[in-house]
């Protein structure tokens, strides 16, 4: 499965490929392991693997232009004698499901989903991210969630029409429940688990409800185009068959035997 989710990732996600691939993927993980943090604090993490702090700042930017990281705030900082803002830098939704390409990051899922806002953004305000979070380390081991969470990464990329880049964060959930269509290996895993208590948490079956909604609301919608685009289509095919059949009928049949 890793292998097919690599090539997966380094064709589908836009950060992940170039020269600048592998400082990507490090800022990448450290945000999503670490949580938000100023430029500083990520070269603080990684000086070890990128040691240059200029091509921190160039990478950050770029991501950040990409629409996998965002300013989440700022705080303040001393620069020689003054003191001055710096901006602290979180992933967006694009920014996670790259991450997740990451196995250090899938195997260390429930920290990074406590480390950073992405279940806050999924979740009404009555689901405490708290909960959900113990729920899954109830019922996941590590190498569990590498899997589920590698396969369904996989039926993600597999199911968007593009590269990640070009999926709003607003249609981010819409894709969900498409992607674990196409991702039947997860099963094996989540099959034998006992969900009843995701379905206990109070509102978390609305949730799941209003996703799979959006996703009925998606598809009927592109059955409306696609039989739009047949009704232009099919005049001219029968029109095409019907000239064909008068042209049969008014050639001699030696000519049409030539």
């Amino acid at each position: 499965m890793h292998m097919e989710l690599d090539r997966l990732a380094s064709s589908k996600i836009s950060a992940f490929q170039g020269k600048e691939s592998r400082n990507n993927r490090l800022i990448l993980e450290s945000l999503a392991l670490n949580g938000p943090a100023i430029k500083y604090g990520i070269f603080r993490v990684l000086k070890n693997t990128i040691e240059n702090y200029p091509t921190i700042s160039r990478r950050v930017d770029d991501l950040k232009r990409g629409g996998y990281i965002e300013a989440a705030g700022t705080r303040a900082v001393k620069v020689g004698n003054r003191i001055g803002e710096s901006h602290i830098y979180g992933l967006t939704w694009r920014g996670f499901f790259a991450s997740l390409a990451i196995e250090n990051v899938r195997r260390n899922l429930l920290a990074v989903l406590e480390a950073n806002s992405v279940l806050e953004r999924m979740l009404p305000k009555s689901i405490p991210k708290r909960v959900v979070i113990d729920v899954l380390n109830n019922m996941f081991s590590k190498e569990e969630l590498d899997r589920v969470v590698g396969g369904f990464l996989q039926g993600y990329l597999m199911a968007i029409p593009d590269n990640l880049e070009s999926v709003r964060d607003a249609e981010s959930v819409a894709y969900l429940v498409p992607a674990f269509i196409r991702s039947p290996n997860v099963w094996a895993d989540v099959g034998k688990k006992d969900l009843s208590s995701l379905f206990l948490i109070e509102g978390f079956p609305q949730l799941l409800l209003d996703m799979i909604e959006k996703f009925e609301t998606q598809m009927a919608q592109t059955l409306e185009a696609i039989r739009s685009l047949k009704g232009i289509i099919q005049p001219f095919v029968m029109s095409g068959a019907k000239s064909e059949s008068k042209y049969l009928s008014a050639t001699p049949l030696s000519h049409q035997r030539n």
